[in-house]
């Protein structure tokens, strides 16, 4: 998948998201959503990466649940690959600029 094909969503506490990326990065808010079984908003945004930016890493948290997903440009375009599946340098380079990863990536098995 691409990361301009991508979503994430922010309620607060316990649904929001972070961006980590090795340049500037866009969050754009797109709508709200209502969840009326819960009687929350939910936020919507999209991510646009800088021009010089190589990849992204974004971390989901839903509730006491970590998700990462990782994009890596390619041309113009920034596809999503499997944390566990990016070089082993490019793991290294993203611990490396945000060490405080690394016990969440590595607790959720993301590494």
């Amino acid at each position: 998948m691409e990361l301009r094909e991508c979503k994430f969503y922010c309620s607060g506490r316990e649904m929001n998201f972070a961006v980590f990326s090795d340049d500037l990065c866009r969050a754009m808010y797109l709508e709200s959503i209502p969840l009326p079984m819960i009687q929350i908003q939910v936020d919507v945004y999209e991510i646009e990466p800088g021009r010089n930016t190589h990849w992204v890493l974004i971390k989901q948290r839903d509730g006491e649940k970590n998700n990462f997903k990782v994009f890596v440009r390619r041309g113009n375009r920034f596809i999503e690959n499997k944390v566990r599946r990016i070089s082993k340098q490019l793991q290294r380079t993203i611990l490396h600029r945000f060490p405080k990863l690394r016990p969440e990536m590595i607790s959720s098995h993301a590494v």
